[in-house]
C-alpha cells in the first residue's frame, strides 16, 4: 500500500536539513540576503533616524565641479560643513593629488588650493579620511612600518581577518596629521555586498576599518574603548555589541533611516546660514552628526547594494547608520529553524495517525494523479 503520509514524515525533515545547510552557502545565501534586504527596506521602522547624513555629489554638482575634484572643491565641502558644527566630517576619498592629473592651468594653482584645504581641515572638529591597505609590489621588499592605532583588546584567533603588509594609499601628510584615517578595503569579486568589514589586520595587528572608525568618532570613543571577540561581536565600551563573523564583517541593514542632501544644497544652506536665513536643508540634518561625502556618478557606483548599484560611500554610510541605530540583522538560532521543520512535519500528521495522509493528498490521489505524486517522491 502506498503510504504517502509516512514518507512525507521522513522527507520533510530531510528537506528542512538540506535547506538549513544550503542557505548558509552560495548561491542560496545570496537569495536569503536579498530576502533580508527586502524585509529591512519595506518593513515599518520604529527606530529614530541615524545621525548620519550623506552629502551626495550628483550630476548637477559635477556640472559645476567636474570630477576629479581639486583640493579647492574639497575645501568648499569642508567649509560648508563646518558652518553647521557636525560631529564628524568624512570622505572615503584619499585627498592625495598628483599635479600631472590636472590641466596645465590648474597645476599652477594646486599648491595654493592645498593650503586652503589644510586650513579648512584644521578648522574642522573631527575629520575622517579614506586610506587603503595592500601588499607591496615586490613581495621580497618589506615596506617601512607606519604608525597605525590598533585595537588592543582582541579575544580569539584573528587569522581569518584579512591581513595586509602595507598601507597602499592614504592622504598627504599635511592632511592626515590633523585627521583620522579609515581603511576602505572591501572584499574583492563579491556578487553583492551585504557585509562590510569592521576590522582588518595590518601586519598582524587588528585595526578599525573606515566604518568602525566613523562609528567610534560618532560615539565619541577611541580604539582603546573597543573589544573584539573574533567571530562573535565587537563591544564598544559597554554601549553596544555589534555582531560580526569570523572575518570581522557585519551584516548591513540598508533600510535604516538616514538623511540625504545634495552637495549643491549644502553649499546653498551654508550661504543662507551665514546671512541668517532659513536653510534649504534643515539644520538638524547637518548639526551634531556624521556628514559623509558620497559621489553618485556612474563611474563609482560599481557595487551591487540591496538590488541596485551603489558606491562604496553609500555602503559605508548604511553600515554606520546600522551601528548608530543598533539595527543589527541577526540570523535566527538553529533551534528556531528546527522548530519550523518540526511544525511542518507535525502538519502532515492526520488525525487518524501518522500513517494516514493529509486530506489534500487523499483528494489528489482520488483525482487520479497518484502516479505523478509517486514520481515526484521518487525524484526527491
Amino acid at each position: 500500500m502506498f503510504r504517502l503520509g509516512a514518507q512525507l514524515l521522513i522527507l520533510v525533515p530531510l528537506v528542512g536539513f538540506f535547506l538549513m545547510r544550503e542557505t548558509r552557502l552560495a548561491p542560496a545565501s545570496l537569495w536569503e540576503n536579498r530576502w533580508a534586504d527586502f524585509l529591512s527596506m519595506n518593513a515599518q521602522r520604529s527606530e529614530q533616524p541615524a545621525a548620519v547624513t550623506l552629502v551626495e555629489i550628483n550630476t548637477e554638482s559635477l556640472n559645476n565641479h567636474p570630477w576629479p575634484w581639486t583640493p579647492l572643491d574639497f575645501a568648499l565641502f569642508f567649509r560648508s560643513a563646518n558652518s553647521f558644527h557636525p560631529e564628524v566630517v568624512a570622505t572615503d576619498e584619499l585627498l592625495r593629488w598628483e599635479p600631472t592629473q590636472f590641466a596645465p592651468a590648474e597645476q599652477q594653482k594646486i599648491s595654493q588650493y592645498e593650503k586652503i584645504l589644510r586650513e579648512q581641515l584644521l578648522e574642522s572638529g573631527k575629520v575622517l579620511l579614506g586610506a587603503r591597505l595592500g601588499m607591496p609590489a615586490d613581495p621580497d621588499l618589506i615596506p617601512p612600518l607606519e604608525g597605525v592605532r590598533g585595537i588592543r583588546r582582541v579575544v580569539g584567533d584573528p587569522r581569518l581577518i584579512p591581513d595586509f603588509t602595507a598601507i597602499e594609499a592614504h592622504a598627504s601628510d599635511e592632511y592626515r596629521l590633523s585627521s583620522a584615517l579609515g581603511f576602505t578595503n572591501l572584499p574583492a569579486g563579491a556578487a553583492s555586498y551585504h557585509l562590510v568589514p569592521l576590522v582588518l589586520r595590518y601586519r598582524g595587528q587588528v585595526v578599525p576599518s573606515f566604518t568602525l572608525q566613523a562609528a567610534l568618532m560618532l560615539e565619541q570613543l577611541t580604539p582603546d574603548d573597543v573589544e573584539v571577540i573574533v567571530g562573535e561581536k565587537i563591544r564598544l565600551n559597554d554601549r553596544v555589541e555589534i555582531p560580526i563573523g569570523a572575518t570581522g564583517r557585519m551584516r548591513v541593514d540598508f533600510g535604516v533611516p538616514r538623511a540625504r542632501c545634495e552637495f549643491s544644497d549644502l553649499l546653498l544652506s551654508a550661504e543662507q546660514a551665514s546671512l541668517g536665513h532659513a536653510t534649504v536643508v534643515p539644520r538638524d540634518l547637518l548639526t551634531s552628526r556624521l556628514l559623509l561625502l558620497v559621489p553618485r556618478d556612474s563611474g563609482v557606483r560599481t557595487l551591487q547594494l540591496a538590488g541596485r548599484k551603489g558606491s562604496p560611500g553609500e555602503l559605508f554610510g548604511a553600515a554606520v547608520a546600522t551601528i548608530h541605530s543598533r539595527a543589527f540583522i541577526r540570523r535566527a538560532p538553529v533551534w528556531v529553524e528546527w522548530m519550523c521543520v518540526g511544525l511542518a512535519t507535525l502538519a502532515l500528521v492526520d488525525r487518524d495517525g501518522v500513517s494516514g495522509a493529509p486530506r489534500f493528498f487523499q483528494a489528489a490521489r482520488n483525482a487520479g494523479i497518484r502516479p505523478l505524486v509517486r514520481a515526484a517522491l521518487a525524484l526527491a
